[in-house]
């Protein structure tokens, strides 16, 4: 009972700082999360709390930002995910210990060298502007049945998302509040899609449930952390360390389980 409660109080811990690191460099809840969860409990049990925690998380934000909603923008990315999700799960299904936190650590390495090239390096968001593309449905539809099967199987699901709305923001489709908006709402939805899946096979316990429901708190209070320190300390520069701390969680995960298989 007592590794019981360590556990569930060292995945609170994570919650805590995730939305923290969100609230400063507007990513990291799922990477940081997937992250180090599965360091110290099962990587299946760690997606679920995550997913319930997301749910909450991807709300919060989608609050602050709904009259920039447009159901017409978060429909496109909805339409892939319908058929991306089942497959994402099936996937889930499949894995064992070692080939779950394979997996999420290669979607991690994926996710912090996309964040990196898409929201840090000048270069590459000069390019993607010259570029003057914007995605079409089929895009759009194509990033979300991606989006969903990362997040069915491995519970992150950004990296496919992050380019089309790169290249969204870019083309000046979407501005920085509409993104966030249609991001949020996505998520969200895809993790309520995951979190109700995982239910419906049996995957999704009391006990988990529970677990995160204690953990749920420290979504709003990891926010209000973050934004405090925003104020103190230079983003870029915090943003860079994130995605240095996340490829180092990565690799950890890989050259731990990696043996395993």
């Amino acid at each position: 009972m007592t590794s019981n409660w360590v556990t569930t109080g060292l995945s609170t811990v994570v919650i805590l700082v995730a939305s923290a690191i969100h609230g400063i460099a507007g990513f990291g809840f799922a990477q940081v999360s997937m992250g180090l969860m599965p360091l110290f409990r099962s990587p299946s049990s760690a997606s679920i709390i995550f997913t319930a925690t997301a749910v909450v998380s991807n709300a919060r934000v989608w609050w602050s930002v709904r009259e920039a909603f447009d159901w017409e923008k978060w429909i496109v990315p909805v339409g892939g995910l319908v058929v991306g999700m089942p497959l994402g799960i099936y996937v889930f299904s499949q894995f064992n210990k070692a080939q779950m936190r394979v997996a999420i650590g290669a979607v991690l390495v994926l996710a912090v060298i996309i964040v990196g090239a898409t929201q840090q390096l000048d270069v590459v968001t000069d390019w993607i502007e010259e570029m003057d593309y914007r995605p079409g449905k089929i895009v759009g539809a194509t990033a979300g049945l991606l989006a969903g099967i990362f997040g069915g199987s491995v519970a992150v699901p950004g990296p496919p998302m992050i380019v089309y709305g790169a290249f969204m923001s870019a083309s000046g489709f979407w501005s920085d509040e509409e993104m966030k908006a249609t991001f949020t709402a996505f998520f969200g939805t895809l993790m309520l899609y995951r979190l109700g899946s995982l239910t419906y096979t049996g995957a999704v316990t009391t006990p988990l449930m529970i677990e995160a429901a204690i953990a749920v708190p420290m979504v709003f209070l990891g926010a209000w952390v973050g934004v405090y320190i925003f104020d103190h300390i230079p983003e870029r520069i915090f943003q860079w360390v994130v995605l240095a701390l996340l490829t180092v969680n990565a690799f950890v995960l890989l050259f731990t389980a990696v043996p395993e298989l």
